[in-house]
């Protein structure tokens, strides 16, 4: 489980402003927890503390615990929780299958096998030996959740990841993404202005 507990937060530049103070909630396993509310507000920004991304800008208190663990301060290496930013970065140099390859774990046997099964189940199989400029937008998306998917983490961090796909792909992607949460057990944050994303699966939400 990922709890979040009496966190409050601000912007140092304003020290007596907090974008929000003593929030709580828990994701247990299995459980997309979406968060809505508009731009500036600090969803964003509260993702990233929770990754573990270090942020000089923001000043903060409270607890950020996981399997029942303080991780508030511990590296992002440490924390075994993956992370779909809204910059959708991929290695530029590295082709589609390059990137997924380099997100499975040395466990995983049969790699180029088990890569192929996941862009077959989102129909992207041709799209592995591109590079990222030459991906639509929504193909980078769909390209960074995968990753994120296939580095196996024990908790997963999405912000607007279906925001740049048209309503059928987005429809199609966002069930299999939910399936694969599911499927693992493992909690998950969605950041979304996406009604659907909560009503589509009848998820626990919260407005900020």
């Amino acid at each position: 489980m990922l709890e979040i507990k009496n966190l409050s937060l601000g912007f140092k530049n304003k020290p007596l402003k907090y974008l929000f103070k003593n929030l709580n909630f828990k994701v247990k396993k299995g459980e997309i927890f979406v968060i809505f509310g508009k731009s500036g507000l600090g969803k964003s920004t509260l993702l990233n503390l929770i990754a573990g991304i270090e942020q000089i800008n923001i000043f903060w208190s409270g607890k950020i615990l996981f399997e029942n663990e303080d991780v508030s301060f511990a590296p992002i290496e440490k924390r075994g929780i993956g992370f779909v930013m809204q910059d959708r970065y991929l290695f530029p140099h590295f082709t589609v299958r390059e990137n997924l390859l380099f997100a499975l774990p040395k466990k995983v046997l049969n790699k180029n096998q088990f890569i192929n099964k996941f862009l077959d189940e989102v129909s992207m199989k041709e799209l592995d030996k591109l590079y990222p400029y030459q991906l639509s937008g929504g193909q980078t998306s769909r390209i960074a959740c995968l990753r994120a998917l296939l580095s196996f983490p024990k908790a997963i961090l999405l912000d607007e990841p279906f925001s740049s796909l048209d309503q059928k792909t987005k429809t199609k992607f966002r069930k299999f993404v939910f399936k694969e949460i599911k499927s693992r057990n493992i909690p998950c944050i969605l950041v979304s202005h996406d009604r659907q994303d909560s009503e589509y699966n009848n998820e626990s939400f919260l407005n900020l």
